[in-house]
């Protein structure tokens, strides 16, 4: 019967030999061998990080060209697949909430346009956007306060203050009059009741 056991190296230490081995074949490659593998990994992720950058662009442009030929479904799920290769291009968000906005489907657009925001604050397209898919949901105080963030970041776009603030303004007048109207008639019914 054979035993196992461990051969020693007599007379020398053999962590020495093969560290010697191994730097002695480094000095002929004069390039680490981890470095090796890590520059090719690294152009690997650059090339892939670049392709998804490309064909982010592509689907988001044939996004744009199937909304300007009205087919805003199509745009959308362009979009959605552009967005998956890049979640953070707030141009693609505010795009997508518009055509939403156009489908009339406002609950989705406020949130791709409230991630459009979130991703970019200094841009005032995207808090327009906001605000008219806020407007589409009826909450007319949060719009009232996007346009004036847009306005706040784009104070010469005339089209934020004649358009968009001042007839979310007229919309907050006519609901404090309509809400007026109605708590009186309600307290008039009340007393009718009452009496």
């Amino acid at each position: 019967m054979t035993t196992f056991g461990w051969k020693r190296k007599i007379g020398g230490n053999i962590l020495k030999a093969t560290s010697e081995k191994f730097s002695a074949a480094s000095e002929v490659e004069n390039v680490p061998i981890n470095d090796a593998w890590l520059q090719r990994f690294k152009r690997r992720k650059k090339n892939d990080e670049e392709n998804k950058k490309i064909r982010s662009a592509e689907l988001k442009n044939e996004g744009v060209r199937l909304a300007q030929l009205n087919r805003f479904h199509d745009a959308i799920a362009e979009w959605d697949k552009a967005l998956n290769l890049n979640p953070k291009d707030e141009k693609t968000l505010e795009m997508k909430a518009q055509a939403l906005l156009q489908l009339n489907i406002p609950f989705p657009a406020v949130q791709a346009a409230e991630r459009a925001v979130k991703i970019n604050p200094t841009w005032w397209i995207a808090y327009q956007t906001l605000g008219r898919s806020q407007l589409g949901m009826g909450d007319l105080k949060m719009a009232k306060i996007s346009f004036s963030k847009a306005i706040h970041l784009n104070p010469i776009e005339r089209e934020l203050w004649d358009d968009d603030l001042k007839w979310t303004l007229s919309l907050l007048e006519e609901k404090s009059k309509l809400d007026a109207e109605n708590e009186n008639t309600s307290d008039q019914d009340s007393e009718i009741k009452n009496a």
